[in-house]
């Protein structure tokens, strides 16, 4: 009964006739291309887009302006450093967790979709190639 409800399951009955692009995501999981609809699994439940419902596809570069601010904030830390040792510290610390989440998000390829609120957003690990592909079956 267990074996019924894991999410492998779930992953082998994904709902693409022909594959046009078959990819992994960097956090995990796997996107597919089919002639009609777009598979996103994310190891949990796999959303299904139909191509006939999107509106609009873009590859999201770093936020340059959060990579900015991140590092001034690592700089305001580290000359803070003089001042009060802890407070300095953790003006860098937190300056370089931001960096970091920030870097993580580069290159995300957000998908608007009608009928959803918020675009969907996915990283996956050859974005280039993922977004030609896209393109080229939405010209279709």
């Amino acid at each position: 009964m267990g074996d019924d409800s894991d999410g492998t399951t779930a992953g082998t009955e994904l709902p693409v006739d022909t594959e046009r692009y078959t990819g992994t995501l960097r956090p995990g999981g796997t996107i597919i291309l089919g002639a009609d609809r777009l598979v996103v699994d994310r190891d949990d439940e796999p959303v299904v887009v139909d191509l006939a419902d999107v509106v609009e596809v873009s590859l999201q570069d770093i936020d340059w302006f959060l990579a900015v601010m991140s590092a001034a904030l690592i700089g305001f830390g580290l000359l803070s450093l003089n001042r009060s040792v802890l407070l300095g510290g953790a003006f860098a610390v937190a300056g370089a967790v931001s960096l970091a989440l920030t870097y993580r998000k580069r290159n995300a390829l957000r998908i608007r979709v009608t009928g959803r609120a918020d675009p969907l957003r996915c990283l996956p690990a050859e974005p280039q190639a993922l977004l030609a592909e896209l393109e080229a079956a939405l010209a279709d």
